[in-house]
């Protein structure tokens, strides 16, 4: 919040913690900080489940990682730890050099254009609804609101209710 641009100050909440209870008693985190561009890895995801834990971990745009400092930037990475036979494997998941510098988000805004364009064309259907956009932006006023004053958000119940 102590940024000033030529428009004013920014009011975007770019750090939280927030935790989303969902039916089944399982349970979503998401820790977001949008000043740690310095990080090996930029985004990391994680799935805890009966069967197992799989990591992903993707590393920021390139204009974020001074190779001259810190040599060749990091390659992505997906970590499979099942329970059964225990133990981690490590895959790396390089990108190719043409979609990182097609967009950020490791390639990933290139595959979002290619599959955008397939579906103006009639090749595909959207993968994502507009509901499921709406629901997002709810989390994310509900996750802001409780940053705000402390409580605790149902989203099932009253100014908040979606049909989950």
């Amino acid at each position: 919040m102590d940024e000033i641009y030529p428009a004013g100050q920014p009011d975007i909440l770019d750090n939280a913690f927030v935790v989303l209870d969902v039916p089944g008693g399982r349970r979503a985190l998401l820790e977001l900080c949008m000043f740690a561009e310095g990080s090996r890895y930029q985004e990391e995801i994680s799935v805890v489940g009966p069967q197992g834990k799989l990591e992903c971990k993707v590393p920021g745009p390139g204009r974020f990682w001074p190779g001259e400092l810190l040599g060749a930037a990091p390659v992505a990475q997906l970590i499979v730890s099942p329970r059964q036979p225990a133990g981690p494997r490590l895959l790396e998941i390089p990108v190719d050099p043409l979609l990182l510098d097609a967009g950020d988000h490791n390639g990933s805004t290139f595959y979002q254009h290619q599959k955008f364009l397939a579906v103006l064309q009639g090749q595909q259907a959207v993968e994502v609804s507009l509901t499921d956009g709406l629901k997002a932006v709810v989390i994310g006023l509900a996750a802001e609101h409780s940053a705000q004053t402390g409580e605790r958000i149902d989203l099932t119940r009253g100014d908040w209710a979606l049909n989950w």
